[in-house]
């Protein structure tokens, strides 16, 4: 059995994203100031460990807080989407009780009451959809 994996994702994380980018480009600014620039060697590597590690560790936490806010964000739901469901589930709320009785009425079996009321949901929805105007 798979395991369900949760991510946790803070608050603050936009300006997470932004104090990392912006530590990368003080640490750039370093790097150009360094002596690797100023000798145009990678021989002189070691006399900027500091900004190179720096680099490195502020570009993975940049990668890993970017992934997580695209993630934050992925699901949410636009303002336009949200007002037609919430038409659409009170459309719902307005069928009558009618279609419990189907079998008592009719006598169908209850595999064809079944489709009888999955056909008559989706009635309502491209009813509610036509009246608010989303489809023409």
């Amino acid at each position: 059995m798979a395991k369900s994996i949760e991510i946790k994702i803070p608050d603050d994380i936009e300006f997470r994203v932004m104090g990392n980018a912006l530590g990368m480009l003080i640490v750039f600014a370093g790097l150009l100031g360094g002596e690797m620039v100023r000798q145009r060697s990678f021989d002189y590597w070691l006399e900027d460990i500091f900004p190179l590690l720096l680099l490195f560790g502020l570009g993975y936490r940049l990668f890993r807080n970017f992934l997580s806010t695209m993630i934050a964000y992925k699901d949410e739901i636009s303002p336009q989407a949200e007002l037609r469901n919430r038409q659409i589930r009170e459309a719902l709320k307005l069928e009558p009780a009618a279609m419990a009785q189907i079998t008592a009425k009719t006598g169908l079996s209850p595999e064809k009451v079944m489709d009888e009321v999955a056909r008559r949901i989706e009635n309502k929805k491209l009813e509610a959809l036509k009246k608010d105007k989303f489809i023409n």
